[in-house]
């Protein structure tokens, strides 16, 4: 949740530099899929611990829980590797390398923490 809460922040400030909905919403998502990635955590979470059976709530927790996974690959692709390539196409910059790294490190933190829970409820299975 410590990273999904960084790279909302990282969102807010792009929402004040760009506005809420430019041409290309990128803080807008960031935002957005934040606070959707954290509920849906939740969620699949508590249908973990209710344990087995089978219930629409369950299904719908575990279809959602595909939301936190794709938040992660657009901050591991869009904020993370593709501020790296436009290094390269566009021009080098530190803030550049800096928002490119940011992305890859915590977009790729996101990924693995939403891994781990995902072999806990593997295990209690």
């Amino acid at each position: 949740m410590f990273a999904i809460t960084l790279v909302m922040i990282y969102g807010i400030y792009r929402i004040i530099q760009e506005g809420v909905w430019p041409a290309w919403p990128d803080g807008t998502i960031l935002v957005t899929g934040g606070i959707l990635s954290v509920i849906f955590v939740v969620l699949y979470m508590r249908s973990i611990e209710a344990g087995s059976g089978k219930s629409w709530a369950k299904a719908a927790s575990a279809f959602g829980a595909f939301v936190p996974y794709v938040y992660s690959l657009y901050v591991i692709g869009y904020v993370g590797v593709w501020s790296l390539v436009q290094l390269v196409t566009v021009g080098f910059t530190w803030s550049g390398l800096v928002c490119g790294s940011f992305g890859l490190v915590f977009g790729y933190r996101i990924l693995q923490t939403f891994y781990d829970i995902t072999e806990l409820s593997a295990q209690k299975a």
